[in-house]
């Protein structure tokens, strides 16, 4: 059964729950803290995109195309559509003798507020390259590039690019590839379906480096922070303050993973039940907190986060998300 992790309060009273559930594993498989139910099935949705470039990382892809780390690092992005994120995109399709027409992820307006207003000021219409998951896409393309493999089915989960997704998201979850559900994301891309212990263990297993190209991804990941996410977004400011120890990713319908370096590295996984974003950011803080893996500095430094105020359409500040997760830690 789920538990209630978050309330939303106003004016000190509880007004709303969210329900969930969360496992922190480490890289072998031991449980450390959990809340709900860990054998908890759901879609990893971009939680998985450090995952997903893999292939390509292992791959001469990136030395032939000559693709710089942040071209790599915006290919695990859920981005913000700013320039700096478009002009990456557009660049790695260009470089592999591809073009925005190539991308099947759909447009959508950037997420980045200033950015998408920037679009209504010039009437332009937004494009396949603002859709947050085109740096993936560019990378499946690529990859299929280099392989020589059909472009227009590079979404087909019987394509080659997709078989060693798959392949690789049962090695790093420990699931043999026929018990990882497969459905549609909401870019077209192939999904996975797996409980939350496994999720939790490939982000320890990210953040543990052994498993090749883990480390490499991880790198990408910390050192490209600003590609990851963009301004004002949670998984950029995390690894930003958590300065190289910390990966965040967060996916669509409350779904969202954090690896972590340290003796022993391990991984969490947490899935909102309602699907609600604005309670993953409170709740994951508060688990680093009580696990001990974050310090007061730099809870401070995420305090926007760690306790989001709600306002109303005055601009009035009439309440807020609080995390109120009650942690089954397993081991110390």
């Amino acid at each position: 059964m789920s538990a209630i992790v978050a309330e939303v309060v106003r004016n000190g009273r509880v007004e709303s729950v969210h329900r969930g559930h969360l496992a922190v594993v480490t890289a072998d498989g031991e449980l450390v803290a959990s809340s709900g139910e860990v054998t908890t099935r759901t879609y990893m949705r971009s939680t998985g995109k450090p995952f997903q470039v893999m292939p390509l990382l292992l791959s001469e892809a990136a030395r032939v195309f000559g693709l710089t780390d942040k071209e790599l690092a915006v290919m695990i992005a859920s981005h913000n559509g700013e320039p700096f994120h478009l002009q990456a995109v557009a660049s790695i399709l260009q470089k592999a003798g591809l073009n925005p027409a190539h991308l099947r992820c759909g447009a959508h307006p950037p997420l980045d507020e200033s950015s998408a207003m920037e679009l209504v000021r010039q009437n332009q219409q937004p494009t396949a390259l603002h859709n947050n998951c085109s740096g993936k896409h560019a990378g499946m393309l690529t990859l299929a590039a280099h392989l020589g493999a059909p472009l227009d089915t590079y979404l087909d989960p019987a394509h080659p690019v997709q078989v060693e997704i798959k392949a690789g998201i049962s090695q790093f979850s420990g699931l043999p590839e026929e018990k990882i559900g497969v459905g549609i994301d909401g870019c077209s891309a192939p999904v996975f379906y797996l409980p939350m212990f496994n999720m939790a263990r490939m982000y320890a297993r990210l953040s543990q480096g052994e498993l090749p190209p883990a480390a490499r991804v991880f790198e990408l990941m910390v050192q490209n922070p600003e590609m990851i996410a963009g301004s004002r977004r949670f998984d950029t400011a995390f690894m930003q303050v958590m300065r190289g120890t910390a990966v965040s990713k967060v996916g669509a319908e409350g779904v969202r993973c954090i690896g972590l370096r340290g003796e022993p590295p391990v991984g969490l996984a947490l899935k909102i039940e309602d699907g609600a974003r604005r309670a993953t950011e409170p709740v994951v803080l508060e688990v680093l907190r009580q696990l001990h893996l974050i310090s007061a500095r730099q809870l401070e430094e995420l305090s926007d986060f760690a306790r989001p105020v709600l306002r109303n359409h005055a601009g009035l500040e009439v309440g807020t998300v609080r995390a109120t997760v009650d942690l089954q830690q397993t081991q110390t």
